[in-house]
Parts: structure tokens; sequence; C-alpha cells
């Protein structure tokens, strides 16, 4: 996949339209360039142009200066355009939580903090609590300061998909060796995400990092409907629009996992260096599956034990993504009775739902 192909698909995974990518990642190249120049190289038509041009302006990407003739368009910095877009995200997410009814059973802890030493012994609070899955989003200096203690979630078997704030030359892949799962870089002054295993999180301007207190405060969640909603926006946002920059080689199998993103990494990677991933999975039927049986189109069927071939993972941990979502994440199975498709708990697109995963290598003869 070229660089220009994978800079339209994660400028789509911001809201974009695929010809609107290709004008707006026209114009960050150019800078500045008159509709006809655009359409020229887009291979979108003139009149288009200005239609993406202005639908780009009112999403704060472009400027269009149309007081002169003749008419140019100018592209705002990345780094400003893209981060005022999270920040609007930032602020839907809290308005959301304001007029969320939560459950009574949901789990209920929110804390506001400001000084950097309350972030980081929260954040060690959560990195050490986690027994599968950990997504962060930092600085790179936060990053260091935390590096001991994901090192030890590493090393306790907790996938960490860390998004580092930091230039391509500041950061190489044996610095990250044993402290991340799978590391990517992106632009500074982002905003502070981290979330663990579903259930607490800690989301905030990267002000909050500074040694003197400001007014940009930091929530640390301990619920369950606010955490999905941190780890949806990480992996529908932050990780897709963020440059790969380091891949753990897959621990050797055989292994067994309690949820399906850790899963279906190792197994893609092991399946990309050449090798048969088998698969036992102890599975529930999915929403799909449920639908069908309320249909009376398949019998009933309650816990079963899947077990076959891995022929594809649906997963958008490692480039390139093949996903239709950011949450959707799973593999297909080729069992004896046939295919079947296999997601974690919640799966709504797939057969089943698994709720615990053992892969290994096939025999080689």
């Amino acid at each position: 996949m070229s660089d220009d192909v994978r800079l339209r698909a994660r400028l789509q995974q911001f809201g974009l339209s695929a010809k609107q990518a290709a004008v707006y990642l026209k114009l960050v190249e150019r800078g500045r360039a008159k509709p006809a120049t655009i359409a020229s190289e887009t291979d979108v038509s003139k009149s288009y142009v200005y239609q993406i041009c202005e639908t780009l302006e009112e999403e704060g990407l472009v400027r269009v200066n149309d007081e002169q003739s003749p008419t140019t368009i100018l592209a705002r910095s990345p780094n400003e355009a893209l981060s005022e877009r999270m920040d609007r995200l930032e602020e839907t997410m809290t308005e959301l939580e304001h007029r969320y009814d939560r459950p009574a059973l949901d789990m209920e802890s929110l804390e506001s903090i400001r000084a950097r030493e309350t972030f980081f012994r929260r954040a060690r609070d959560v990195i050490a609590a986690a027994e599968s899955e950990i997504y962060l989003a930092l600085p790179l200096e936060a990053v260091e300061e935390l590096s001991k203690d994901l090192r030890e979630a590493v090393d306790r078997g907790v996938m960490v998909l860390l998004t580092i704030g930091a230039e391509p030359h500041e950061v190489s892949e044996g610095d990250l060796e044993g402290v991340a799962t799978a590391a990517r870089y992106w632009i500074r002054g982002m905003t502070v995400y981290l979330s663990s295993d579903l259930g607490r999180g800690i989301i905030g301007p990267a002000s909050v990092l500074r040694w003197s207190h400001g007014e940009g405060e930091a929530i640390v969640v301990s619920n369950l409907s606010i955490a999905a909603t941190i780890e949806s926006a990480y992996l529908g946002t932050i990780w897709p629009a963020a440059e790969e920059l380091f891949l753990q080689r897959p621990p050797p199998l055989p292994r067994t996992y309690d949820s399906i993103r850790p899963a279906v990494y190792d197994a893609t990677l092991h399946r990309r260096r050449g090798r048969t991933v088998q698969v036992e999975a102890i599975a529930h039927p999915a929403r799909k599956q449920l639908e069908l049986e309320a249909l009376g189109e398949v019998p009933p069927e309650s816990q079963r034990r899947i077990t076959g071939t891995i022929t594809h993972t649906q997963q958008n941990l490692v480039e390139p993504s093949n996903t239709d979502f950011a949450m959707e994440c799973g593999f297909r199975v080729e069992t004896d009775e046939g295919t079947v498709s296999v997601g974690g708990l919640g799966a709504s697109l797939e057969d089943y739902e698994a709720e615990k995963i053992t892969l290994s290598e096939a025999n080689r003869d």
C-alpha cells in the first residue's frame, strides 16, 4: 500500500469521504493551490472540487480565498486542524456523559485531576490492574515516565497498544521493545488517553502533564460505559490516524486468551509469517446467529467448542487494517462443519462470540 493510499485511508477515519481525503491530501502537499490544479491532480471535476473545499472549510481544514481572482485554496496546518477535530470529539463525549442515564448496576467512579503527580499515580494504578488489554495515547515524556509499569504489563501478557506524541526521529523500535505490543506515533499536544480491560480509563488534555497546574483537567473513570466510549474513540480515531512504528513479535504458540484482540493480533502476525494457526474456542452464538435461530433457520445452540484452522483475521491493530468499523475484531475458522466467524464478547456481525481462545501452530511435516 502506497503512502498516499494509506494517508487517504486514515483521513477517512476522521470522517472524510474518499474524494475529500484526496483533495485535502493534495492541498496539504501544495499548501496553496487553484481549484483547477487540484482537479487535474486528483481526478475530481473542478465543480466538485469547489463543493469539497467548501465542506473542508466548514470543517476547519482549509481556507477558501475567493476575494481575489483566481480563487485559491489554502490548507490549514494539519496539526491545528486535526487537533481541533479531536477537541470537538472530547467535547461531544463530555456532553454525552452529562446526558447519560447510567444503569444502576454500572460501575460508578469519576475523579477529576489537575496535578501531574496525581495523573501518574492513577495511570500506574490502571496499568497495574490490567489483565488483558491497555490502550494509551501519551506524549513521549509520559511514556518514558511509565515505561517500567508498561514493561511489567507486557511481561505478564497484557496487550499494550501505544500511541506516542513524538516526531519520528525521536523514538526508535529499540526504545519500545518490551514497552508495548504495538506502537505508533502521532502529533504532539494530543489528548491523553488511557483505557484498560473496558473498565478503567483516563482522558484529558496533554496540559495536565505539565509541572505547573493550569486550567486543564483529566477525568479518571471506573465506569464500563464511559471506558467503552474512550476505547471506541481510541480505536476509531487515534490509532488508525497514527503511523505504525513498532510491532512486537508474536509469542510462541500454543497460547490461551481471555479476550479477542490479543488473540487476533498474534494470529495475524503468525499467519503473515507463513504459519498455519489453529484455534480452539469456547463460544456462544452471537447476535447474528441468535437472530437466525429465532427465524428457525438454524438449530438452537448453547455453548460450544469451535476447533479448526484460522483462514482470515478481521482487524485494525496491524497495518493494513481491513475492518469496516473501529471495534470490529475477529477471525474466520474452517471447521469440519464449514466456515464460521468468531468475534469477542458482544459480537454482532460474527456467528459466535468467544469466551476463551487457544491458538496453536499446525504441526509441520
